[in-house]
């Protein structure tokens, strides 16, 4: 694994760095330590599967994601229909890179140049989700507008865990 390759990752998918989530295979887990260079290493060599909380508890972030899990409705788990999402981002020109996920789904992700408000960040995904014709109950990451002292916030599952299908997904 090229050590510039990591640090790209890691700037990319930089949040909370007080704790982190990992998957287990058996379920998600909140680890209250610091997050460093080598989870990140880990998660693309596909050792760990690592989740980062987007939200600070400067209540900035630098990056957001509409997690898209409606291929589970019914209890009946479909095929996510990634052609389709990604013909309504182009149409309507959002910023949005689209990523398959673990659990066969996508996550859009929105990637900022600096530190945003988390407010103002959920904002934006909830009306991109609404113009892509998604129901309210989208989950938008960073689930939280601020964190409160002693609140660790909601991690994601970050795309390029090694051997894995989280990968982006294009049309082009």
């Amino acid at each position: 694994m090229h050590e510039e390759s990591v640090d790209q990752f890691q700037k990319i998918f930089t949040g909370n760095k007080d704790g982190y989530g990992l998957y287990t295979g058996k379920g998600h887990i909140f680890v209250k330590k610091s997050v460093s260079k080598e989870l990140y290493k880990q998660h693309l060599e596909g050792k760990i599967s690592l989740g980062i909380v987007p939200i600070r508890h400067d209540s900035k972030c630098k990056f957001g994601a509409i997690d898209f899990d409606d291929h589970k409705k019914g209890g009946i788990k479909k095929d996510f229909d990634y052609e389709s999402l990604l013909k309504k981002i182009k149409f309507l020109k959002l910023p949005l890179i689209v990523f398959k996920s673990k659990s066969g789904g996508a996550h859009a992700y929105l990637f900022l140049q600096e530190w945003v408000p988390a407010i103002d960040v959920r904002h934006i995904l909830k009306k991109m989700a609404y113009a892509l014709g998604c129901s309210r109950d989208v989950e938008i990451f960073p689930k939280q507008d601020t964190l409160k002292q002693g609140e660790d916030g909601s991690f994601i599952n970050l795309p390029y865990h090694a051997g894995n299908t989280r990968v982006a997904v294009t049309n082009d």
